[in-house]
């Protein structure tokens, strides 16, 4: 029995989304196990929709295009939603949003790509240290993750190889760092 495409890609979102949580993991060492607190970030609603205001024709085409999907979790999303770019010739996402967090995925040749954002943070965690120093850019060994913040949320964009010490998308921080600067607002406001 074979997947069809969309469940495939809906496999490989839920299997993003459990990569990123281990992801963390390694890079954070906790002396002993504690009750960890989880803030909620404000979101900075005002700055998302003038981001959309001043998107590109292309862009807000392709968000157009995007919200007519009814993307799934999208119209409970507690935070500004983005999603790489028309100039990204990426196409349309699939797409899981839990509230507090999201992530939209792509599909491309020899590559796969997401897009996770989240609102909220662990504060208050006795014994913790970091294992290395927080980068923006960070190697995964079959990829690289780029982080940012943007509105109040943060921001994780993975790509993972098929070559992974072959291709350039994966060894250099240049392509990640143009998707990034090429992410285009889809929820602007708090509804």
């Amino acid at each position: 029995m074979t997947s069809s495409p969309c469940a495939k890609a809906a496999g490989a979102v839920a299997a993003t989304a459990a990569a990123l949580t281990l992801m963390a993991l390694p890079a954070l060492a906790v002396d002993k196990p504690s009750d960890a607190t989880r803030a909620v970030s404000s979101i900075d609603w005002a700055a998302a929709t003038s981001a959309i205001d001043a998107a590109s024709a292309d862009d807000r085409t392709l968000t157009a295009a995007f919200l007519a999907t009814e993307p799934d979790g999208f119209d409970d999303m507690a935070m500004a939603v983005m999603i790489l770019g028309a100039n990204t010739a990426a196409g349309l996402p699939v797409f899981r949003g839990q509230g507090n967090a999201y992530a939209a995925y792509y599909q491309l040749e020899g590559v796969q790509v997401s897009v996770m954002g989240s609102r909220t943070h662990l504060v208050d965690v006795p014994g913790l240290s970091f294992k290395h120093e927080a980068r923006s850019y960070e190697s995964t060994g079959d990829g690289a993750d780029h982080m940012l913040s943007r509105f109040g949320g943060t921001y994780t964009l993975r790509i993972t190889c098929d070559a992974p010490t072959e291709d350039v998308r994966c060894i250099k921080p240049d392509y990640l760092a143009e998707l990034a600067g090429s992410l285009t607002v889809v929820k602007g406001a708090d509804q």
